[in-house]
């Protein structure tokens, strides 16, 4: 894969988690878009089966990216429900990277997360 296609992919799942409210406030992000406006990012992303050496998890721990929402609850963007197939592509992707770049999986993760949120941000028709 791409960095191009994992991008796309990942925006296309992400997308599909939404609308999200949060169990504080209730306040609902009705897209990715918006989401992305009205949350901060706390910390790095992590990927908790490639942290752990395993990259063809059969029952995957996950990644996972953090946000706080504006009455300060954290919320969690996860890849719980991703098709395994898919997961492994990206994670065969994300080790790819780390080999390639020596960097660990949260430092890809977060230049990821970062392309994703500004293809997203930047997309005109993104609801």
């Amino acid at each position: 894969m791409t960095e191009a296609e994992v991008i796309d992919v990942m925006r296309r799942y992400l997308e599909g988690r939404f609308p999200k409210k949060c169990g504080v406030c209730d306040r609902t992000y009705a897209n990715l878009k918006d989401y992305l406006l009205r949350t901060t990012h706390v910390g790095k992303p992590q990927s908790y089966d490639v942290e752990m050496g395993v990259f063809r998890p059969r029952k995957p721990f996950g990644t996972m990216s953090l946000a706080n929402c504006a009455c300060g609850n954290t919320l969690v963007m996860d890849s719980s429900g991703m098709e395994l197939a898919t997961l492994w592509r990206l994670m065969g992707w994300l080790t790819g990277e780390m080999w390639r770049r020596r960097e660990t999986a949260p430092v890809i993760l977060e230049d990821l997360r970062r392309a994703i949120d500004e293809a997203t941000l930047n997309d005109p028709v993104a609801r």
